[in-house]
């Protein structure tokens, strides 16, 4: 009864196993990748689908693989990076011209004011000047902190499409474990990223801009300090929620699939001893399956790394060229010699510094799960 027990399952597995002729064929007819790999590419917005090579689009792993190549050379993401830089570039010398101007006329009303010998006068013409260079940052700044919150949002919407991709791709491979644990970890990170990170950028910078327009003020009290550690105490709260997450995913998929790679070997094992003839057949059926799996999860996982890189240049340039624009406002204004206005501008120049930390910090985590997704083995081996 024990010996027709895995005579059936095993006869189960082998035409499951026929049924992806592709992958036993590879080279005829070209490895397939499962439907899901088109709903993960619908994820991404039409700017980054448009920069795709043809390849990349294509559901034959070959062609993908190839994509990936051409997507990985040097040439191609210094393409990239110089047209989002081009792209961006006009509006951050649009940026530049109007605090530039407003920071002139300030500094020449500063100086007749002066000239005035009348304090109070000088004192209201700041707190204007302030109340102007406030309302520049919102007017042109205020677009770098929805940009953020837009690519959180994306960034959320290409991790739910890659989960049932990598699903696929792991219980192809014979690696349930994996992907149950890869499944679960990466819901936890939507929910991390969606109810604590998408929903506290907004607030955050509100606050900071608040104490740091408080603090521009002349005569008011310095809230440096408080922003400065209520700025180091959200980048450090981030960064442990994705350390939890990052140990989590790492610890989890490699056990998963170190437990499905011995239950497979067991199960070989028993098949090659218990049905000579049929089990070692299945045994080299397998290994020849196992290689085409293999390749399709380095090009996919290759692809996702790429992919994820595409969908966060976008939002890094614009946060830097901001961030620089801010620098050299507040340079500026050092020279004309308006200090207050140089604190709220080196403040905002600050806050877009630990909006691409927040950035790069969430996104570490699914560079890191397509990583290991590229380079786990697969348990048919």
């Amino acid at each position: 009864m024990r010996r027709l027990i895995l005579i059936l399952l095993f006869a189960l597995l082998l035409c499951s196993l026929l049924t992806h002729s592709a992958f036993a064929d590879g080279k005829k007819d070209g490895e397939t990748l499962p439907d899901v790999y088109q709903d993960f590419l619908d994820s991404l917005p039409p700017s980054i689908l448009e920069r795709l090579p043809e390849g990349a689009l294509s559901n034959k792993t070959e062609e993908v693989g190839g994509a990936v190549g051409e997507m990985s050379s040097f040439s191609y993401l210094l393409k990239t990076v110089l047209s989002l830089v081009g792209l961006r570039l006009g509006d951050c010398l649009k940026l530049l011209c109007s605090v530039g101007g407003v920071l002139i006329v300030s500094s020449i009303c500063r100086t007749f004011c002066t000239s005035l010998k009348r304090p109070e006068i000088a004192r209201a013409f700041s707190f204007m000047i302030t109340l102007i260079i406030t309302v520049t940052i919102f007017a042109t700044g205020f677009g770098t902190i929805e940009s953020t919150v837009s690519y959180f949002h994306s960034l959320n919407g290409f991790t739910s499409a890659a989960v049932p991709l990598m699903g696929s791709l792991y219980i192809m491979g014979g690696n349930a474990a994996a992907a149950v644990a890869t499944s679960s970890g990466l819901a936890l990170f939507m929910t991390v990223l969606e109810e604590i990170v998408g929903r506290s950028i907004v607030p955050f910078c509100g606050i900071c801009l608040a104490l740091a327009l408080i603090g521009a003020c002349e005569g008011a009290p310095r809230l440096s300090s408080a922003l400065t550690s209520l700025k180091k105490n959200y980048t450090l709260l981030l960064s442990f929620f994705m350390m939890l997450l990052l140990a989590m995913l790492s610890a989890q998929t490699v056990l998963g699939a170190s437990q499905d790679t011995l239950a497979m070997r067991s199960a070989k094992f028993a098949a090659g001893n218990m049905i000579p003839v049929v089990g070692g057949s299945i045994g080299e059926l397998l290994r020849s399956v196992s290689a085409g799996i293999g390749y399709m999860r380095s090009a996919v996982g290759i692809c996702g790394v790429l992919l994820l890189l595409l969908l966060m240049l976008p939002t890094l340039v614009e946060l830097l060229l901001a961030r620089t624009a801010w620098q050299i406002c507040a340079f500026f204004a050092e020279i004309l010699g308006c200090e207050g206005e140089k604190r709220l501008l080196d403040e905002f120049a600050s806050i877009n510094g630990y909006l691409i930390a927040a950035v790069a910090i969430c996104s570490s985590v699914l560079f890191l799960t397509f990583t290991l997704f590229a380079h786990c083995a697969t348990a048919l081996a």
